[in-house]
């Protein structure tokens, strides 16, 4: 991991053309105009790169408009400091403030307005960060895409938090090569911020993250969740399920619903996941990753990776790899 910066610029009445040069660069492909046809554009900006985070802190003066070609595959979060926003999304429209910021999945993104004199600071998260930090606190997969709802109102206790954990992240990104710390100390300052946004931002998973104990299971779903366990790396189909419960589909289906916020399959192929992780990084398990899959019942390598990395932001390779280095630190260190 290191910095990778964007050297500090002020752009004085420029064309859209080299705006759109620049912020090929730290975001991706955008078409930028000015708000007005003829108005030429005038902005400061500065933008630094690490690992898979970026941060800015820009003004754009006159104000403009831009469209992303291709969005990357990231989360955006804006913090303004000055004046409005707005990003349209979806034939909607949101619009942010000083007292409100925004956070989304910029490939989502239809266009972006700044209005004149609009400054703020921006980070981007690529989504496999975001996944892997949800991952983390919810110790177990991610099944579906993370979804914010967009707006964060800045006004209240936990916004102004967010603002000034925005405003810390700046402050030690934005200092002399010297006085640097090291890419794995901002990374950690990246990922104080990422829980911060998923414990305060709305999104889809916060039932999952704030929900209080569950009430007592039922014995049929008990027991649909022992059959599973039992016949974990054999393709079993929700009638199967159901059957050795003792219940109807649709019952299944409804109590999954109440107790476990999912589907008696979308919870086999969580509890699989989950045990495919574990045997990874269990120092005892000399299996190959495609025997250990196998194992937890998976049978197409293409999909399964693919599942894998959604669900905990690495792909299996990369969480066997830390566990070989791991084990090979602790045997060095004998």
């Amino acid at each position: 991991m290191r910095y990778v910066t964007h050297p500090a610029f002020r752009i004085v009445e420029t064309d859209a053309d080299q705006m759109s040069n620049h912020y090929a660069r730290p975001l991706s492909p955008a078409k930028a105009e000015p708000l007005r046809q003829r108005q030429r554009i005038s902005v400061e900006d500065k933008h630094y790169t690490i690992g898979r985070y970026s941060v800015w802190n820009g003004k754009c003066h006159p104000g403009m408009k831009s469209a992303f070609a291709s969005a990357p595959d990231a989360y955006i979060l804006c913090l303004p400091t000055f004046d409005a926003m707005k990003r349209d999304v979806s034939r909607s429209r949101i619009v942010s403030t000083p007292a409100t910021g925004f956070l989304g999945d910029v490939s989502h993104f239809e266009k972006l307005v700044l209005h004149e004199d609009r400054s703020h600071i921006g980070m981007v998260f690529e989504k496999s960060a975001m996944t892997q930090q949800l991952s983390e606190l919810l110790d177990g997969p991610v099944t579906d895409d993370i979804q914010f709802s967009g707006t964060i109102d800045l006004s209240t206790a936990k916004g102004s938090r967010l603002v000034a954990l925005g405003n810390l992240v700046w402050n030690f990104v934005d200092v002399d090569d010297a006085d640097h710390l090291s890419p794995i100390a901002i990374e950690r300052l990246f990922q104080a911020m990422m829980i911060a946004l998923l414990e305060v931002a709305p999104n889809n998973y916060w039932p999952r993250l704030t929900r209080p104990v569950s009430p007592a299971v039922p014995r049929r779903l008990k027991r649909a969740i022992e059959y599973m366990y039992a016949n974990i790396s054999r393709a079993i189909t929700v009638a199967d399920i159901a059957r050795e419960a003792g219940t109807s589909v649709r019952a299944l289906q409804a109590s999954f619903q109440q107790f476990k916020d999912t589907t008696p399959l979308n919870y086999l192929r969580t509890i699989r996941l989950e045990g495919v992780r574990k045997a990874l990084a269990d120092d005892g398990d000399s299996l190959s990753v495609a025997e250990i899959a196998r194992d937890w019942g998976f049978s197409h390598m293409g999909r399964f990776a693919a599942a894998y990395h959604q669900a905990f932001g690495e792909t299996p390779s990369e969480t066997a790899r830390m566990r070989w280095s791991e084990t090979r630190q602790r045997s060095t260190k004998k």
